[in-house]
């Protein structure tokens, strides 16, 4: 890895899986578009992730290396000899990174404080010499909040709750991931563990472009949302657009609107409508300068209700948002 990555991957495993749920996009109103259909969304899911399963020997299938994935021995602990399977790290809210061995806090750490997560479990972990994201699936925390000062409504704690309980994301994200795990821009899906409702991913090395939307000092994580009255006023889509407006200024994005309309046609080829669209869930590798896509627990199967109708709210997310 070179003298960039550590302070890259800071903010990679975080964004990877799940660490925007408050970042931004109105994910809220996506979820209750997801949960509409709970049961049935629930059934195709899970009977596509066991078929999967079962067929691979009871494990994973099998996929192919990640060029841009994080490799165990340039984390100092792995180095020196600890090799087994075990927590590295956790990821903040903001995608920040807080080793959980001090020997490895010059590869992690890059703030000296944490925002906590008002859902989900996210770390670095060690899983069969692999380098991957560990995704717990967990409700919402009592006195959660979206953004800034806004609290999550009582109805829409209980939502998640119930479905987080059921295994809908767990299932969900795992047969989207499943479907898209020969595309060299997805982190593949290494582990499912179905006890703890917790997802193993590849861990991406890289910058997201949320991170890079920041790279000029403007405010854009939560913490600094926070601290600003007039951006946490704003609503979702405006916070998302506003970020995407701070990327283009700051000329570090690269050409990521091609690249996001060319990964969207070879996702929906493969039956995924991903709908929880921002930059936070976009990452430019370290490696190989490839972006990568990550992030489908709030995503259409079609195998599942809404296809058609939500495949068309794929696209106008993208028409707003990046204007393709």
């Amino acid at each position: 890895m070179n003298d960039k990555a550590p302070e890259s991957l800071g903010f990679v495993v975080g964004e990877a899986l799940g660490a925007g749920y408050l970042a931004g996009t109105p994910v809220p109103a996506l979820l209750r578009r997801l949960t509409g259909d709970g049961l049935l969304n629930l059934f195709y899911a899970r009977a596509e992730v066991e078929a999967r399963v079962r067929n691979a020997g009871g494990a994973v299938p099998s996929a192919p290396a990640l060029d841009d994935a994080v490799r165990p021995d340039e984390i100092p602990s792995v180095a020196r000899g600890r090799r087994e399977d075990r927590l590295l790290a956790e990821i903040d809210q903001d995608g920040f990174a807080f080793a959980e061995d001090p020997i490895d806090r010059p590869f992690f750490d890059r703030r000296a404080h944490r925002r906590r997560r008002p859902q989900n479990a996210v770390h670095v972990a060690l899983v069969d010499g692999r380098v991957c994201v560990r995704k717990q699936f967990r409700p919402l925390r009592l006195g959660a909040r979206r953004w800034g000062t806004r609290s999550v409504p009582p109805m829409e704690w209980v939502r998640r709750k119930l479905w987080t309980s059921a295994g809908l994301f767990l299932y969900n994200e795992a047969a989207a991931l499943l479907r898209l795990h020969d595309l060299p821009f997805i982190p593949k899906l290494r582990r499912i563990d179905f006890a703890d409702r917790a997802i193993y991913v590849d861990c991406v090395a890289g910058d997201s472009l949320r991170h890079l939307a920041a790279s000029r000092g403007a405010p854009v994580h939560d913490h600094d949302l926070a601290g600003d009255t007039a951006l946490a006023q704003l609503t979702g889509a405006e916070l998302d657009r506003r970020e995407v407006a701070l990327l283009d200024a700051a000329g570090t994005g690269g050409d990521f609107r091609r690249e996001i309309a060319a990964m969207t046609r070879e996702i929906n080829a493969r039956g995924v409508a991903p709908l929880d669209i921002k930059l936070g869930n976009f990452i430019r590798g370290s490696a190989t300068g490839r972006l990568h896509w990550i992030d489908f627990e709030v995503s259409r199967l079609s195998s599942q209700p809404r296809w058609d109708e939500d495949l068309a709210l794929q696209n106008e997310i993208l028409q707003g948002l990046f204007g393709l």
